[in-house]
């Protein structure tokens, strides 16, 4: 299992489908209490399914200005390594041009632990504990593939 189960919640929503079922079918408190091992066992199901489900990645999304030469395009690229020629391997991502007080390219980007990004004004990114941090300079960030 992905997630531990809240044994409280679990057992609230037992006892949410006893009274649930008991007001469908007009029955007494004593007697929907017969009921309570059917649905412990029914809400075990739905917290295993939950805690089984797969959770979608996390996400950010960068936006940067574009000029309107050929020159001036946003890139933004996921560094994956070094390279000989030209200091960093990189797989460039592909981004959605908008216009918005001006022509835009945003990023919609997965984050993925350890993972390291640069953008055409050699801005540095690095997804640390979940979150998109920029780093300052770019000894930080030779360091990380050293």
């Amino acid at each position: 299992m992905n997630k531990q189960i809240d044994k409280a919640n679990l057992f609230r929503n037992a006892w949410s489908i006893v009274r649930h079922t008991a007001m469908d079918l007009d029955l007494t408190p004593e007697c929907a209490r017969q009921f309570f091992g059917a649905a412990l066992r029914k809400a075990w199901a739905q917290a295993r399914a939950e805690a089984a489900a797969p959770t979608a990645p996390k996400t950010a999304m960068l936006t940067f200005h574009t000029g309107k030469g050929r020159r001036d395009r946003a890139w933004l690229a996921r560094v994956t390594g070094t390279d000989a020629r030209f200091g960093f391997a990189r797989q460039f991502l592909r981004g959605q041009e908008f216009w918005d007080n001006g022509n835009k390219v945003r990023f919609d980007i997965e984050l993925v632990e350890g993972a390291a990004f640069e953008d055409n004004s050699y801005g540095y990114y690095v997804v640390r504990d979940g979150a998109l941090g920029e780093l300052a300079d770019k000894a930080a960030f030779t360091a990380l593939f050293a």
